[in-house]
């Protein structure tokens, strides 16, 4: 049966035609909803609402996550990118939806100084005084990072001026640190010890 390489030979064109078949049926099949979360990730976080739109009505999840729990929102509002977060939010998008280290779309915006964003967010829901897992809030963050619009903003929509992070920082505390003196005096003047 194996004389001459017969059967091996036999094997081999089997294999070859294989190979060539599932070559085909890969480009013909769709990509893995796994590959289209990724996909999804990055256009929002390219700002990219056209692709966005495309990705979500063929079916991938809003609320799709890396390994790290970003998920589009997120990404969209680290990078300021209003109209695909107002997209995402139409689609339902989870608004106070954490990632690994507690941090939500709104303490993404409110770090970036992505004033657009964050009214967006507020007006959608997002919760003022949700920390994250070290006890940083968005009026936190936009204090450390001297983000006086922000910071106007959030105390007008009632954020508490005195949170603590798990340090035990408030917001004028990580202005003051950071010597944004604009920050601290606002945040002085609306109350903050």
């Amino acid at each position: 049966m194996f004389e001459n390489g017969l059967v091996f030979r036999e094997c081999n064109v089997s294999l070859r035609q294989f190979l060539i078949v599932a070559f085909y049926l890969m480009l013909m099949v769709p990509s893995s909803r796994a590959d289209d979360s990724k996909k999804l990730i990055m256009a929002s976080m390219k700002g990219d609402l056209s692709s966005v739109k495309s990705l979500v009505s063929g079916g991938v999840d809003v609320n799709s996550s890396t390994d790290k729990g970003l998920t589009p929102l997120m990404v969209a509002s680290l990078k300021g990118s209003v109209d695909v977060v107002e997209y995402l939010l139409s689609r339902q998008a989870e608004v106070d939806r954490k990632d690994a280290t507690g941090m939500t779309a709104l303490m993404a915006a409110a770090k970036q100084g992505h004033l657009g964003v964050v009214k967006v967010l507020v007006e959608k829901g997002a919760s003022l005084d949700t920390s994250s897992d070290k006890g940083l809030t968005a009026l936190c963050l936009a204090a450390m990072d001297g983000r006086l619009d922000v910071v106007k903003f959030l105390v007008s929509k009632n954020a508490n001026v005195n949170a603590k992070d798990s340090a035990g920082m408030t917001p004028l505390g990580f202005a003051n640190a950071n010597s944004h003196r604009d920050v601290a005096s606002f945040l002085s003047d609306n109350g903050a010890k």
